[in-house]
């Protein structure tokens, strides 16, 4: 007469079961894309990913553009963190995933990105996001962007600095036959920085399609500039 298998004892299902559970709640947090519940906690995640602090958060925001505005930054990040640790300072963009949770996208450039300023170059500054606006057509029906604006984010550690500005111009040529024209320099524009913590500042800067929807190619180009409290400049790191 075959013998029936026994039953599992009540405290080893109770482990399989939390065992299954367990994998169930990792399974979904991968699906997420290791997503977390609070910004505060995606932004801890990337600092030990990257190596950096532990650090203090100083500052954070909405990665936001007017209406008809589409963010290039290839991910619709929707948050910035500024964080400092000694006398660097870090900068990320994080994605809400679904429902209430924060993540960031190790693979972009803007995800985590670690500046420090020196007395050399007293000023850093790094792009945190990029936005094309809506299209126009020239008066022959080609269509073109308007703009393109920029999010900047930008350190210092010089106390002396207090007022910030960034300039943008861009560099373009045409295309003319196999080739180029000589390269030109648009008109540049400046922004005021605005402080969002100390030693840290933000700059939106929008700048018109040098093109205008002909054939070419073009880069962009940027200035920092850093003044004291009586307005005199302190430094003026050159177009690059």
């Amino acid at each position: 007469m075959k013998q029936r298998p026994r039953p599992l004892s009540i405290r080893v299902r109770l482990a399989l079961s939390l065992l299954l559970l367990v994998l169930t709640f990792f399974l979904a947090w991968w699906a997420t894309g290791w997503a977390w519940p609070t910004r505060e906690l995606a932004y801890r995640a990337l600092e030990t990913a990257h190596g950096f602090g532990p650090g203090e958060i100083v500052a954070q925001g909405e990665v936001t553009f007017e209406k008809g505005y589409s963010n290039q930054s290839g991910a619709d990040f929707s948050a910035w963190m500024a964080g400092r640790s000694g006398d660097s300072f870090a900068f990320s963009v994080l994605e809400q995933a679904p429902g209430p949770l924060w993540r960031g996208n190790d693979p972009l450039r803007y995800a985590f990105q670690v500046l420090t300023p020196t007395e050399e170059v007293p000023l850093a500054a790094t792009l945190l996001a990029q936005a094309d606006g809506p299209f126009g057509s020239r008066p022959v029906g080609t269509p073109f962007l308007f703009h393109s604006e920029y999010l900047w984010a930008i350190c210092a550690l010089d106390p002396a600095i207090v007022r910030v500005e960034l300039t943008m111009n861009y560099t373009y040529k045409f295309a003319v036959g196999d080739g180029y024209s000589d390269p030109m320099e648009s008109d540049p524009v400046t922004a005021q920085a605005q402080p969002v913590a100390q030693g840290v500042w933000l700059a939106r800067v929008r700048l018109p399609d040098p093109l205008e929807g002909r054939s070419g190619g073009y880069s962009a180009n940027h200035s920092l500039w850093g003044y004291d409290a009586d307005g005199q400049l302190v430094y003026d790191s050159g177009l690059s």
